[in-house]
Formats: structure tokens, C-alpha cells, sequence
């Protein structure tokens, strides 16, 4: 099923709303008929695209996080993250470092509800240790969303296919009007192709030496022959993709949460408050009131006070964090469709199959003839060559692919190759 299919089915899914039809709230219409066609096309661009998934990872996530982190610095630094209220002996100096050091050695909560327990360690196990590092953390995130791009890059080049430039070129010759310069594009990238084609063979070449083998083969991290350490490169970066997320999660799990709250269940829990009334309920894994318990030296004596404080930050805070764990969990979701799409276009020999033969019928060619080509690229055209033809294709038309199939093969029959 291509994508026009899906996008009818989405439509006829969704339907249209028959005069006469009544519901019972307007919302429930707009689920059943605009946003289910919504969601279903961006799904199937997202797990369709070649650069779309991995743009939300290293591109536009890293942008929101640096965002993220900007906003809560400057409110640190700029704005009063925290007011407590302080006994009224205290003078102004006092309320100002009784709001510095509540906000340095964290403050704890305890709901209106419950009594404050004597206990300092019941009151530890309570404590908020978040909000002072949050900056910091939101930074570390940026940077674990952009190490797989890192680790694309350092690796494809050394493969022996810049992707990326042959995405580019292709790109670039449907703009071009003349025939002569989209012959030089198509040329171009079969000439990258079969220059690769040729370096993953010649480990099976007689007189080539056991240590010039080997080496061969450790440098493209699969068989030789089959050419296929592109495409494992690139679902490693998927799966990378798809660790960082799952470990994302679990670190803020572990940071945010404390005592018997925790940030899983708290997405879940306003999730399903805001589909229920679209409220945002008090949230006590980010709560706005706090306690602080704090000493001061008065002539000699240790004066022990506990004070009620604001932390104005969390509201901030608390819909950043609950857009994140909506975000992270869309994205995962998203790139374990995307990956499991390119597992199954690439490396199963039917999907293959399936892709080479919707190319050659573009071509303009006899029945005996599109059969040996396709018998040829089955047998002996390495996956890795297959796989930049479909990113190529993911970015620009099938008519290119086709005519840059159709290249190799012609240049094969002009070298006297057996096809």
C-alpha cells in the first residue's frame, strides 16, 4: 500500500458528516473526521520520509530543549524563582536570604492534608532536588539527542557513499530544465554507485591478499560481498535513536521523581486528565508549595525555622515536563514504526524485489529485457547501493531512480558484464 492509499483509506476512515447527524459534542466530530486524517498523514510521512525522523531527533528536539533551557535560566537568574513567606520579625534582608538559601538546599513538600512529620528524615525523603539542576539536565539531553548525527557522519563518509551529497545532487537535477545537465546528475550518481559496487566485490577477487581482506571487511562492518553496511549503519542510528529515548525517559524518572511520586505515572495521570475535562489537575510531583527548614545563629543560639515558600518556577516547569513526556513518547512510538518500515523495505528480499520491479516499469524497455535487468540487480547489486536509491527516491521522484537503474545496467552490458 503507497501513500495515496493510505490517505484515501484515512478520508473514507474519517467520512463526512451527513446532514441530519447530531452529536452530542462538537469535539467527538472533529476526532472522528479532521484530526484522524490529521494524525494518519503526518504518521505516514513520518515513517515514509527519509529525513523527517531524524530531523525530530537532532534537529528540532534539540531546539526545543535548548529553548527549554534558555527560558529556565533566565527565569533563575533574572526572575524570583521562589518566595516564601517568612515570620514577621524578620526584616527585609532576612526574607532575601531566607529565599536564597531555601532555593539552594532545595525545599521539600508535604500536602495541606497531611501533618509535617517530626522525623528530619521523612522530611528528606520528601525533598524536591530538581528545579536548581534543570538547566544543566535539559542541556545533557540536547547533546544524547545529537550523538547519533555525530556518529552518522563520522561513519557514512568513511563507508564509502556520501548519502547525504547524492540526496542533494538528486534534488537539485529536478530543477533543471535541460536534458543535458539531468544527464550529468544521473551520470554522476551511477558513477558513485558503481565505484562502490566495485570496492565491496574486490574481496572476492582472485590475488587479493587474506590481510587486504580482512581489512576490507572490518572497515564496511558487514560481509563484503553483500555491501550492506550503509543500511546497518542506519538502523543502528536507529536503534541509537530509540535507546536514547527509552533512557531519556528512565534518567527522568529517576531525577524527578521522589518519594512515592513518580514521572511516568504523572504523564499518564494528566494525560488522561485532560482528555476526561481538559483541566490541569494539581500536580504533587511539581508542586507550587513547599517547605524549608533552615537554622540562624542569634547570639550564639541556633534558631530552627520552618517556612511555607512558593516555587513560582514549577509552573513553568510543570508544562514543560508534561510536553516533553507527551513529546518523547510520540517521537518513540514514531521511530519504532520508522525503523521497522526500513528493516522491511531494505533488508527482506520480497520489498526488495517489490521496489526494483516498480522502478524498471518506469523504464522503456522490452519484457525480455526488464527481466534480465531485474534478475541482475536481484543477484548482484549490494544492498547498500539499493538502500541509497531508496533514501535518493524518498527526496525526489521515482523517475530519477529509474533512469539511474536503467544506467548501471546499460553501462554492464557495454563492459560485456554477464547479466
Amino acid at each position: 500500500m503507497n501513500f495515496t492509499e493510505v490517505i484515501d483509506n484515512a478520508k473514507r476512515f474519517a467520512g463526512k458528516r451527513q446532514k441530519g447527524d447530531s452529536y452530542d459534542d462538537l469535539l467527538i466530530d472533529r476526532l472522528h473526521n479532521r484530526y484522524t486524517v490529521a494524525v494518519l498523514v503526518c504518521f505516514c510521512i513520518a515513517i515514509s520520509t527519509y529525513q523527517f525522523v531524524d530531523r525530530l531527533h537532532n534537529r528540532y528536539t534539540v531546539a526545543v530543549l535548548v529553548c527549554f533551557c534558555i527560558a529556565i535560566s533566565t527565569y533563575q537568574f533574572a526572575g524570583q524563582p521562589l518566595e516564601c513567606w517568612v515570620p514577621a520579625q524578620f526584616n527585609d534582608n532576612y526574607e532575601v536570604y531566607t529565599n536564597l538559601l531555601c532555593y539552594i538546599q532545595n525545599t521539600y513538600h508535604v500536602p495541606r492534608h497531611e501533618i509535617i512529620p517530626k522525623d528530619p528524615e521523612l522530611r528528606r525523603e520528601r525533598t524536591l532536588k530538581y528545579y536548581q539542576w534543570i538547566n544543566f539536565v535539559l542541556l545533557l539531553q540536547a547533546l544524547c539527542f545529537s550523538l547519533p548525527r555525530i556518529i552518522w557522519q563520522s561513519f557514512n563518509d568513511r563507508i564509502g557513499i556520501s548519502i547525504g551529497n547524492l540526496v542533494d545532487v538528486s534534488n537539485e537535477c529536478e530543477s533543471y530544465d535541460e536534458e543535458d545537465n539531468r544527464n550529468k546528475v544521473i551520470q554522476y550518481i551511477s558513477d558513485c554507485l558503481e565505484r562502490y559496487q566495485e570496492y565491496v566485490s574486490i574481496a572476492h577477487r582472485p590475488g587479493v591478499s587474506l590481510f587486504e581482506r580482512i581489512y576490507r571487511r572490518f572497515r564496511l562492518f558487514c560481509h563484503a560481498r553483500t555491501g550492506a553496511s550503509l543500511a546497518c549503519l542506519y538502523i543502528f542510528i536507529r536503534i541509537l535513536y530509540i535507546l536514547n529515548l527509552i533512557l531519556q525517559i528512565l534518567f527522568l524518572q529517576y531525577f524527578l521523581s521522589y518519594h512515592d511520586i513518580n514521572y511516568i505515572e504523572y504523564g499518564f495521570n494528566v494525560f488522561r486528565k485532560l482528555l476526561s475535562d481538559f483541566s490541569l489537575p494539581e500536580s504533587r510531583l511539581f508542586p507550587r508549595i513547599t517547605l524549608c527548614d533552615f537554622q540562624i545563629r542569634e547570639l550564639g543560639e541556633r534558631h530552627k525555622y520552618t517556612v511555607e515558600c512558593i516555587l513560582v518556577i514549577n509552573i513553568f516547569i510543570e508544562k514543560m515536563y508534561f510536553l516533553l513526556w507527551l513529546w518523547f513518547a510520540i517521537l518513540l512510538i514514531i521511530t519504532i514504526f520508522h525503523t521497522i518500515h526500513i528493516i522491511n523495505q531494505i533488508f527482506f528480499r520480497h520489498s526488495r524485489n517489490v521496489y526494483l520491479a516498480q522502478h524498471l516499469e518506469l523504464i522503456p524497455a522490452s519484457h525480455l529485457t526488464r527481466r534480465k535487468e531485474f534478475r541482475y540487480y536481484r543477484r548482484y547489486f549490494p544492498i547498500d547501493n539499493l538502500f541509497t536509491l531508496w533514501v535518493i527516491s524518498a527526496n525526489s521522484n521515482s523517475l530519477i531512480i529509474a533512469e539511474i537503474i536503467d544506467e548501471l545496467f546499460q553501462r554492464k552490458l557495454r563492459n560485456g558484464s554477464e547479466v
